[in-house]
């Protein structure tokens, strides 16, 4: 169909819609007449040769209120008065309905084809007088239709913005919603340039003058000038870097640390073990006769080392469920040799010297000594600067420091000591 059809088919419509608005119009008032008439006459006793004439010309005297009312809207008035007073005869014939018939369902019947009426009047005089103030350019074009579900309800302020744009340069529904789309965009964009040039002219001069550059300068040159002179190239190596595995990998290994550290003040009690039940003092044997750790300490100054979850380590555990005595302890390593990683191959000076004789000799606190200098030391880097073995370095580190793949988390767990029965010897 052509525009010519399509137009043709519309005043078709039209002229149906009229006819019929009509022929509604004279039912909906001689129903509403009969009711006011019947309510009279039941209500007030006037006789119906009366009450004819007399609700008649109160119906016809609130028809021609309504009617001028209308014209002088479309000459432009708001017509408060005659507006008012053809609303207030309208609830009166409502509520005369309603209220002149004593069977409520039929006096309600009357009343709502009376209101019924009244309403379908207001809703095409306003149609009326819309389309001829858009005839005269006084009122924009009809926007286009927008979704309800996919433009009002997911984006409200976008389908506002596009139908506001729409009325105002008579575009349709798509080119309002991209022209909408790229108003925020360029507002989002101003809105950072403006906070930027604000910054840093104030910085330079002062807060007036920023204000001034703000309000003067044009910002969509300046944002277009930029676009000009952007480094693509640069700006996505840059992303790029960002963006490789190892940045990523050696970033999460860095966010584990620094979690670590913060929680390095409540460890340092965690790592301290729990004082166990001792035995009878008659028993204990003599505080020489244990032996210490690399010999520089004795076993009462010394913090009791925990039991690691080494297999080797355990206690191994009779028929009869007391356990056994632990193995011995390995022998003493090797003594502490201190090696500065920042010390040149022509010799050691004074600084290392004397740094070498504040760092403790017990392993225990050499580990904290070395942890509290450098915390994201490697455990063989460690190892080498106490002069000990990896595992006495793993037996001394912290449950949640980070270690590598294979190495279990738990080695510092304490493993609850069976309960020695009565009788039993150790």
């Amino acid at each position: 169909m052509t525009r010519d059809d399509l137009d043709a088919e519309v005043l078709y419509a039209l002229r149906r819609a009229t006819r019929t608005r009509q022929a509604f119009y004279v039912l909906v008032l001689a129903v509403a007449l009969i009711g006011q008439v019947t309510g009279a006459a039941q209500a007030l006793g006037i006789p119906l040769a009366v009450a004819v004439p007399a609700v008649a010309t109160l119906e016809l005297g609130g028809v021609v209120v309504m009617a001028d009312a209308d014209v002088r809207r479309r000459l432009g008035e708001r017509a408060l008065a005659s507006r008012l007073l053809s609303a207030a005869i309208a609830a009166a014939a409502v509520t005369f309905n309603w209220t002149a018939h004593p069977a409520h369902l039929l006096g309600g019947f009357y009343a709502g084809m009376s209101a019924l009426g009244y309403l379908v009047w207001l809703i095409h005089a306003g149609n009326q007088r819309r389309d001829r103030l858009r005839a005269t350019g006084n009122l924009p074009l009809t926007p286009p239709a927008y979704e309800i579900v996919g433009h009002w309800i997911r984006h409200p302020a976008l389908t506002l913005r596009a139908r506001t744009i729409a009325k105002a340069d008579g575009l349709d529904l798509y080119e309002s919603l991209t022209e909408a789309r790229t108003a925020i965009d360029r507002e989002h964009r101003n809105a950072a340039i403006a906070r930027l040039l604000h910054r840093k002219i104030r910085a330079a001069l002062d807060p007036t003058t920023a204000d001034i550059a703000v309000r003067v300068y044009d910002l969509d040159e300046i944002a277009a000038r930029l676009t000009a002179t952007a480094d693509y190239p640069g700006l996505t190596t840059l992303l790029a870097t960002d963006l490789t595995p190892e940045r990523i990998i050696a970033a999460n290994a860095a966010g584990r640390r620094r979690r670590w550290r913060r929680r390095q003040d409540h460890t340092r009690t965690a790592r301290v073990a729990q004082p166990s039940e001792s035995p009878p003092a008659a028993s204990a044997p003599p505080a020489a006769d244990t032996p210490a750790d690399g010999g520089q300490e004795p076993q009462a100054q010394r913090e009791p080392e925990p039991i690691t979850d080494n297999a080797q380590h355990l206690p191994a555990a009779r028929h009869d469920g007391v356990p056994a005595r632990s193995p011995a302890p390995p022998p003493p390593d090797e003594p502490i040799v201190v090696h500065s990683a920042d010390r040149s191959e022509s010799g050691r000076d004074a600084a290392g010297d004397d740094e070498a004789s504040t760092i403790p000799q017990g392993t225990a606190e050499a580990v904290a000594y070395w942890l509290r200098k450098e915390p994201d030391m490697d455990p063989e880097l460690l190892a080498e600067k106490i002069g000990k073995s990896l595992r006495s370095v793993y037996r001394h580190l912290p449950a949640d420091y980070p270690r590598r793949p294979g190495i279990a988390r738990d080695r510092t767990r304490q493993h609850p000591r069976p309960v020695r029965r009565a009788g039993q010897r150790e």
